[in-house]
């Protein structure tokens, strides 16, 4: 897994390609502030509840911030990603329909 390459495709019109490192792996989740954003769309809430369940049960994370978007066409606000960077030691980012 170490060795492991993703491909991220953004449907997004660019000028020039970007490379991002993927973040380090975590060495535990035990007691993570893990934050949660939730696109809005359908089934998206119940799909991160089970995850967020699923983290705090199995694995000890805790859930430390959330944020809902208004619509899952909108990016998530400049000042709000930041206080989830600043204060959660992972994200996760839910789609669903």
């Amino acid at each position: 897994m170490a060795n492991s390459t993703m491909i991220i495709v953004n449907p997004a019109a660019e000028d020039a390609a970007k490379t991002i490192r993927m973040a380090a792996r975590l060495p535990s989740l035990q007691n993570i502030a893990l934050g949660v954003i939730d696109n809005s769309k359908h089934m998206a809430a119940p799909l991160l509840r089970a995850i967020e369940e699923q983290l705090r049960t199995r694995y000890g994370a805790r859930t430390h911030m959330r944020y809902r978007k208004l619509n899952a066409s909108v990016p998530t606000p400049a000042e709000t990603l930041a206080q989830f960077v600043s204060s959660c030691d992972a994200v996760i980012h839910g789609v669903a329909d």
